[in-house]
C-alpha cells in the first residue's frame, strides 16, 4: 500500500533535519590545538548526483531531488618530511603523515533544474610520526607538541551552486559555485585554524561521446605555516595560505550513462607568502603546488538509477604538500525526489495516480503509476501538465513525441527521417544533397530534386553507356540466396519504367556475377539463380518474357579484385546488356 503523504513528508524533513544537524555536533571539537594545526587533505569530494570525483559539474536534476553520499579514501605519504624542510639532520627522513584514512560524508538538494545546496564534513584518521625540528611547528620550544597520528575531525563545507547558462540542447553549461568552511576541525591535520571560503567557476560541454568540465576559482584560507618563522637556515618551510585552485576532467558515459568511466587532474598553488619567511615565494613553488590525477568509474542501479557506486584511484604528479604517492577512493549515493513534486502538482489528475497503482504492480520509478501505464518506467513523472499522466517528467515542449527527459534537443522536434529518430534531434541533411531530409526521398544518398516526392533527393538509378544500362546502387539479396530484398524494389521499378518506354529495346539480357568466396560451381549456379529471379521480377510486373534472358556468370567476369571486402562487393552485382533494339516511330 502506498504510504500517506503526510507521513512520507514528515520522514523526509527528519532525514535532513538529522543531515543538517549532524555535523553541528562537531562544533565543540574546535580546541585550543586548532590556532597549530592545518587541513592537509586536498581532496574536496562534492557529492552532488552528476559529479565527478574532482570536478563539480553544472549539471542539476530537472526536479527537486534530496541527495546523500558517502565515501571512504585512503592516501599514502600525503605529507612528506621533504614538504617542511631539507635540514636532513634536523628531522627524520621518514614520512611525517604516512597514511591517511578519511570518511567522507555530503548531504543537499537541488531545486528548480537551477539551484544545488549542499554540505561536506569529512573525518580522517592520521598514522605518521610527530618529527622534533627544535622550535618547529610541529614541536614548538618550550610549547606542547602538535599532535599528528590520530583521529581529527574535519571543517564543515556549506556549498551553494548555481546553472547561470545551459545550452538548449543541454550539451554545454556554466556555473558558479561559493562554499564556506566552518572551522569544526580538530587538530591532528584535521581543519584550518580559522573559517574559510571557496568561490569556483563551474563549466562543461560535450564533445562526441565525450563530457569535458572543468573548475577553477580561489581558496580562501587562514595563513598557517609549519616550522619556526624565525628558524632561519633550518629549512625551506612550507607556507599555507589562499591557495588558487583547478581541475579539470573527462568523462565517458556507457549504457545510456548507466555506466561512466572518467579521467581528472586537480591541483592547487598558494598565492601568497603566508607567514613564513623561510618560505620565500609561494606560487608555483614545489612544496605549494599538489598536483594529482586520477582515474574513476561510477555505475548507477535501482529504480529510476536513483543509487550509484564508483570508485577511484590516482597518484601525485608533483611533490606539493597534500598530494600523496597514492590516493583511492570508493563511494556510494542515493538522490530522493522529493514528495511535494507530487503533492503541489497543478494538475488534479495526479491526485490520481495512487488509486491506479494496485497491490503486486509492479512501478519501477515509485511514481504511482505501473509500468505497463507507465512511458518512460525508469523515470517519474513531474505532473507538469499538460502531459501529466503518461508516466513522463516534463511534457513535449517541441511535439515531436519524444519526452523531454529522452528528447537530447528538447526544444527543436525531430524530424522523422529514419535517420537516429528516437534521440529528438533533427538531421537538417545527412546526404549534404541540399535537399532537407524532411523532403528527401534518399536522406542516405546525394540526389537531385524531383518534382515526385518518392523520388525527390534521390540518384537517378539507371543510365545508358552505350549497350548497357547502368545502375548506380546494387540490387541486393538475401544471404546465399536469390530472394530480392525490399530495398531493391526501387531500382527494378525504374528499369521496368525504362524498358515499357523504351519498346525498342527488343532484347536485354539480365546477367548475375559473384566473388570468388565459395567453389566455382556453387557461385555460378547462385549467380544464374539471381539472374532469374530478376528476370522474374520483370515478367510479373508488365515485361514480356521474350524481351528478357537470363545468365548466371558466377565468379569468371570480376571487375575488381577479389582479395579486399570492397573488390568483392563490386563484383557481387547484377548488369543490363541490350542485345537487340530496333527504331519505333
Amino acid at each position: 500500500m502506498r504510504t500517506p503523504r503526510k507521513s512520507a513528508r514528515s520522514s523526509r524533513s527528519l532525514a535532513l533535519a538529522t543531515v543538517a544537524a549532524a555535523p553541528a555536533t562537531a562544533l565543540p571539537a574546535v580546541a585550543s590545538a586548532q590556532s597549530r594545526t592545518f587541513h592537509l587533505d586536498r581532496l574536496e569530494l562534492w557529492g552532488a548526483p552528476d559529479d565527478g570525483v574532482t570536478v563539480a559539474r553544472p549539471v542539476v536534476q530537472p526536479r527537486a531531488t534530496f541527495f546523500g553520499q558517502l565515501g571512504l579514501g585512503f592516501s599514502y605519504a600525503p605529507l612528506r618530511t621533504s614538504n617542511i624542510t631539507t635540514d636532513t639532520k634536523a628531522l627524520t627522513k621518514a614520512n611525517v603523515v604516512t597514511a591517511q584514512f578519511t570518511l567522507y560524508g555530503n548531504a543537499g538538494f537541488q531545486l528548480f533544474d537551477r539551484f544545488s545546496f549542499g554540505v561536506g564534513f569529512p573525518v580522517s584518521y592520521n598514522a605518521g610520526s610527530n618529527p622534533d625540528y627544535g622550535r618547529g611547528q610541529f614541536n614548538p620550544k618550550g610549547g606542547t607538541p602538535v599532535g599528528i597520528q590520530g583521529a581529527a575531525a574535519g571543517d564543515l563545507r556549506v556549498d551553494a551552486r548555481m546553472v547561470v547558462v545551459r545550452s538548449k540542447d543541454r550539451q554545454s553549461a556554466f556555473g558558479v559555485q561559493g562554499s564556506f568552511f566552518a572551522p569544526t576541525g580538530s587538530a591532528n591535520m584535521g581543519g584550518d585554524r580559522g573559517a574559510g571560503a571557496m568561490a569556483l567557476l563551474l563549466g562543461e560541454t560535450k564533445v562526441g561521446p565525450i563530457i569535458l568540465a572543468g573548475n577553477a576559482g580561489v581558496h580562501f584560507r587562514p595563513r598557517n605555516s609549519i616550522n619556526d618563522p624565525t628558524a632561519a637556515g633550518k629549512g625551506n618551510g612550507l607556507g599555507i595560505s589562499d591557495e588558487l585552485r583547478y581541475s579539470v576532467a573527462g568523462f565517458l558515459p556507457l549504457a545510456d550513462g548507466r555506466y561512466r568511466l572518467g579521467l581528472s587532474l586537480m591541483g592547487q598553488t598558494g598565492l601568497s607568502g603566508a607567514n613564513d619567511p623561510t618560505a620565500g615565494k609561494t606560487f608555483f613553488t614545489k612544496n605549494n603546488t599538489p598536483l594529482e590525477w586520477h582515474a574513476e568509474g561510477r555505475m548507477k542501479f535501482g529504480p529510476g538509477d536513483a543509487y550509484w557506486l564508483g570508485a577511484s584511484a590516482g597518484t601525485r604528479l608533483t611533490s606539493g604538500y597534500g598530494s600523496p604517492d597514492f590516493r583511492m577512493l570508493v563511494l556510494a549515493g542515493t538522490y530522493i525526489p522529493l514528495e511535494e513534486s507530487f503533492a503541489n502538482a497543478p494538475d488534479p489528475r495526479m491526485k490520481r495516480k495512487a488509486q491506479w497503482k494496485k497491490e503486486g504492480e509492479v512501478d519501477t520509478d515509485h511514481d504511482g503509476i505501473p509500468d505497463y501505464l507507465d512511458a518512460c518506467p525508469l523515470v517519474p513523472e513531474d505532473g507538469k501538465p499538460p502531459s501529466v499522466d503518461d508516466g513522463c517528467p516534463t511534457n513535449d515542449r517541441d511535439g515531436d513525441g519524444i519526452p523531454d527527459v529522452k528528447d537530447k534537443c528538447p526544444d527543436v522536434p525531430e524530424d522523422k527521417d529514419g535517420i537516429d529518430d528516437t534521440d529528438g534531434c533533427p538531421e537538417d541533411d545527412v546526404d549534404n544533397d541540399g535537399i532537407a531530409d524532411a523532403e528527401d526521398a534518399c536522406p542516405r544518398e546525394p540526389g537531385k530534386k524531383n518534382p515526385d516526392p518518392a523520388k525527390n533527393g534521390c540518384p537517378e538509378f539507371i543510365t545508358r553507356e552505350g549497350d548497357q544500362l547502368r545502375i548506380f546502387q546494387q540490387i541486393h539479396f538475401a544471404n546465399n540466396s536469390a530472394v530480392i530484398l525490399a530495398d531493391s524494389f526501387p531500382i527494378l521499378e525504374e528499369l521496368g519504367a525504362v524498358l515499357k518506354a523504351n519498346p525498342g529495346i527488343k532484347r536485354l539480357a539480365v546477367e548475375g556475377h559473384t566473388d570468388n568466396k565459395g567453389s566455382a560451381d556453387h557461385n555460378k549456379t547462385l549467380s544464374q539463380a539471381r539472374a532469374d529471379s530478376v528476370m522474374k521480377w520483370f515478367t510479373t510486373h508488365g515485361i514480356a518474357a521474350d524481351r528478357l534472358e537470363a545468365h548466371g556468370y558466377g565468379l569468371e567476369r570480376p571487375i575488381d579484385t577479389n582479395a579486399t571486402d570492397a573488390g568483392r562487393a563490386k563484383n557481387r552485382r547484377c548488369e543490363f546488356k541490350i542485345l537487340k533494339e530496333e527504331t519505333v516511330d
